[in-house]
């Protein structure tokens, strides 16, 4: 009886455990050979949109409450590999409806409680999210890993993701959504953060999560190169 009790014992405690973790999503993409530079770049592309570019892969960005997410605006977006919509805080949020008109299968990554349950409809692939939730993407020797970092203690709402792209050889670690003052307790290891703001979305450039000395620039559509680091 007691061996009984231990192994359902363990068994709630590993199904506990995944429940924290959640799935994890893997997804192949179809490349060719890119340059072996280390060097990328992260671009405005427009209110609330951020372009980021390493080694032939690229991710689009999208302010959920943004000007730029409506229906209007979207066949306007860049196109990209992925697109991560961040979670909405305030404004004019509507919902999933502006991802309508996408091209069919683009994966996009949106926080859990976004998804309506669509189901096998045309139109993107959504790959919800809850907090620790992983999703790596491999484009040729190009891979990009996406965590879903939790919000503030005691809820179960997103603050944001962290993409880590790179190689075999070196990788670069962004940040994107939440609040600067929150950086150096839930990004150790980051090398910059994409903060939305008013006048545009900022950039810090960060030092193992900790903010380095200076204020965050305001980003534009020239960009901010950054180098691949070895880890």
């Amino acid at each position: 009886m007691r061996w009984c009790l231990m192994v359902l014992l363990l068994a709630l405690v590993c199904r506990w455990g995944v429940a924290q973790v959640g799935p994890r999503y893997v997804i192949e993409l179809p490349g060719t050979a890119a340059p072996a530079a280390s060097q990328g770049r992260v671009q405005l592309a427009g209110k609330g949109l951020v372009l980021i570019r390493f080694q032939g892969l690229s991710v689009l960005v999208v302010a959920a409450d943004a000007e730029s997410y409506c229906q209007e605006a979207v066949p306007d977006w860049p196109a990209a590999d992925l697109l991560v919509i961040l979670p909405a805080s305030a404004g004019r949020y509507e919902g999933l409806a502006p991802l309508r008109v996408l091209r069919d299968g683009v994966p996009v990554i949106v926080a859990e409680g976004a998804v309506d349950g669509g189901g096998g409809a045309p139109g993107p692939r959504l790959y919800p999210m809850q907090p620790w939730n992983t999703l790596d993407l491999r484009k040729h020797g190009t891979r990009l890993r996406v965590t879903a970092l939790p919000g503030r203690p005691g809820t179960a709402a997103l603050a944001g993701y962290l993409l880590d792209l790179g190689n075999r050889r070196a990788s670069y670690r962004v940040y994107a959504g939440g609040a600067e003052d929150e950086l150096a307790q839930r990004l150790p290891g980051a090398d910059l953060a994409l903060l939305p703001a008013q006048g545009g979305t900022r950039v810090l450039a960060l030092n193992r999560g900790t903010p380095d000395p200076g204020e965050p620039a305001t980003l534009t559509a020239a960009g901010y190169a950054f180098n691949a680091l070895k880890r």
